[in-house]
């Protein structure tokens, strides 16, 4: 029998060549040519594709140049050892199918940048693969790949590990790093069908908290494509560049631990370099659009996007460094201009996805600002890289320097204890070796021993609740960030389908996220029902309780339970059905003084409300859900998103 032995070691790139590639330059060797190169060389070789590269690995950083085929990759990052031999690069043989298709695409906006076309035509098929595309060039770099990497699920560490381990087991995962691989795979795979059916299909397919990240980074952004306008600018590449977002990124450091972490970040900006004069920037959908803002329910319902992912967040008001980036979504084939507003060429009722949509994406050049801040956001995370790709030596010398001493606004905000301050001086040691004499400007912060939101918590009582129902200050960061990607979901799903869909099926899509949302740990149930609690308006409540119309509907903050946007019909019905009760019996006015002297009249019926609720909530939802998950979510409802008086209260 033939022995089978195991595959050979490959480089493996999370940088694909062919963007490399446009870094490039061949390799002219100083000195005289030599005939034979020694075996033990392993150096570039004569006209061989090279980067110029600033080498973090090396103390201190120095310039040099690097073979294409041996720059931002790992050794077999992508080799699943549980295959037979032949079959453990099954990974890098579809990334390598993908990137030949993807190529074509990329190949024809360089193209056309270098014919100095104003923008470029591409069809919906080509758009849909681009942003697949840039979401695996974030998903399949060192950070997941680090992430994910253990042998057991022991070795998942982070604050999705509770949720994440269960998945494993449901699913008959032995280690993370093969969800990993399935994910990887399942993406590669997913066809972005016109009807959206991959929405609901994709957490089906693979992990669902990666599987609603995938959404949000292709859906809740438009991409745009700038030049460096300035022939003295340039782009950079790191190894984390398409990982890398502008935005408000909150830090704080645990009493107990001496930790640092992130308790809030919103990405605005997020960067996928090209060539090094072309930058894909993906921008956030919230800020002003004066076609678009031109009709007021547009306009309306983005400055309530706004607010739910920056106001309600931040403490203050946040400032975009690239509010001013002169770009903007890019034209299509179905809709004009006319009088300085976005019109369709079909009505809403009759318009639907379809493959022969094209989009036009501008080429809008940038000036050095702008490119200088884009490359001090990436150099300003670039600590834990091994190198930093450039094309010119000039440019980059440039831009470096303009990084080390810009106003600390663009970064290099050092926090004591945390090696911040070494890297600085590393990136100007490397500043130094290219000519540089200008001081470097660096601020050092302190971090207080509390998280920035726990005053917040506090006051809403929120660390409590997420101690209760299992949430922590360790996963705070995480339940917090995923109950924003919940929210947005949530808004985007009607957003995009509104005009577009039946109203039963926009419904029946409303149910099958709730359905989704409550398979969720509780405590992030817990946030995001307690957001919607904040963010409905009171007038409506207010002017119910004055017109005593027993007909109207009840939308107040206090009345969260019966608020169609959970999308819980059974519990709507009971809760309904209870206000009608003690409305029409004017149950409210028989509250003993106690109660009227710590409640509004309002404040108690909807305390009634729940308690009416309460004893019929199983069996509304029997069937609907596991019976322990059921009596986790009762909890929910009635000990911390509606603390409801114990049985036998009477008001």
């Amino acid at each position: 029998m033939a022995e089978t032995t195991a595959p050979r070691p490959q480089y493996q790139h999370f940088v694909p060549q062919f963007l490399l590639r446009n870094f490039s330059h061949p390799y002219k060797p100083e000195g005289p040519r030599k005939r034979v190169k020694p075996k033990h060389d392993k150096g570039p070789r004569r006209n061989e594709d090279v980067v110029s590269t600033l080498d973090l690995t090396a103390e201190p950083p120095t310039i040099g140049e690097k073979p294409v085929k041996r720059v931002l990759g790992q050794m077999n990052m992508y080799q699943d050892t549980t295959q037979p031999a032949e079959q453990q690069q099954y990974l890098e043989q579809m990334f390598s199918k993908l990137e030949d298709q993807a190529s074509r695409v990329f190949r024809k906006i360089t193209k056309a940048f270098e014919d100095k076309k104003d923008g470029i035509w591409i069809t919906r098929d080509e758009r849909n693969l681009l942003r697949k595309f840039l979401f695996l060039l974030k998903y399949r770099g060192k950070g997941y790949h680090k992430r994910f990497d253990h042998e057991t699920p022991a070795g998942y560490s982070q604050d999705d590990k509770e949720l994440f381990r269960e998945y494993m087991a449901d699913n008959g995962f032995e280690r993370p790093l093969d969800v990993w691989f399935n994910n990887l795979k399942t993406i590669m795979e997913l066809d972005m069908d016109l009807e959206g059916n991959w929405i609901h299909e994709l957490p089906k397919r693979m992990y669902h908290e990666d599987a609603m990240g995938f959404f949000i980074h292709t859906e809740f952004s438009y991409m745009a494509i700038c030049t460096a306008a300035n022939p003295d600018t340039e782009f950079l590449m790191t190894d984390n560049s398409y990982n890398i977002f502008e935005g408000p990124n909150h830090f704080g450091k645990d009493k107990d631990t001496g930790k640092v972490e992130g308790n809030a970040y919103t990405p605005l900006h997020e960067f996928a370099p090209v060539h090094p004069k072309l930058m894909i920037i993906l921008r956030a959908d919230i800020f002003p659009n004066p076609l678009e803002d031109a009709d007021e329910k547009v306009k309306a319902a983005r400055a309530w996007k706004r607010r739910i992912v920056l106001d309600d967040v931040y403490p203050y008001e946040v400032k975009s460094l690239l509010a001013d980036l002169p770009i903007t979504k890019a034209q299509n084939s179905y809709s004009r201009i006319v009088n300085g507003r976005v019109e369709m060429t079909v009505s809403h009722e009759r318009w639907k996805r379809a493959k022969d949509h094209r989009f036009y994406f501008t080429f809008f050049p940038v000036g050095s600002k702008h490119v200088n801040t884009i490359n001090a956001i990436l150099l300003d995370n670039s600590a834990p890289c091994t190198n930093v790709v450039f094309n010119s030596r000039g440019a980059f010398a440039k831009t470096l320097e303009w990084y080390l001493t810009a106003p600390c606004t663009v970064g290099k905000r050092v926090i004591e204890g945390q090696g911040d301050e070494k890297f600085i001086k590393r990136l100007e040691a490397a500043s130094r070796s290219l000519g540089s004499e200008k001081e470097t400007v660096w601020e050092k912060i302190y971090l207080p021993g509390i998280f920035g939101l726990e005053d917040y918590l506090k006051r809403h009582s929120e660390m409590r609740s997420q101690q209760l129902k299992g949430g922590s200050r360790a996963t705070l960061v995480k339940d917090f960030d995923q109950v924003w990607r919940m929210v947005k979901l949530r808004v985007n799903l009607d957003s995009w389908s509104s005009g577009l869909v039946a109203e039963e099926i926009r419904h029946r899509n409303r149910i099958l996220l709730i359905q989704a949302y409550v398979r969720l740990p509780p405590q992030r149930i817990l946030l995001y029902v307690k957001h919607f609690r904040a963010s409905i308006p009171t007038q409506e409540y207010r002017s119910y309780l004055e017109r005593g119309n027993l007909t109207a509907s009840f939308h107040g903050p206090e009345d969260i339970i019966t608020d169609s946007r959970l999308g819980i019909q059974e519990i709507e019905n009971l809760a309904r059905q209870a206000q009608h009760d003690i409305l029409r019996g004017r149950l409210y006015e028989r509250a003993d003084m106690k109660v009227r002297e710590l409640f509004e009249e309002g404040q108690i019926i909807e305390l009634m409300t729940r308690v009416l609720v309460r004893p019929k909530f199983m069996a509304a939802l029997e069937g609907k859900l596991e019976k322990p998950l059921l009596k986790d979510f009762k909890k929910v409802f009635f000990e911390l998103a509606y603390p409801t008086p114990p049985v036998g209260w009477k008001a």
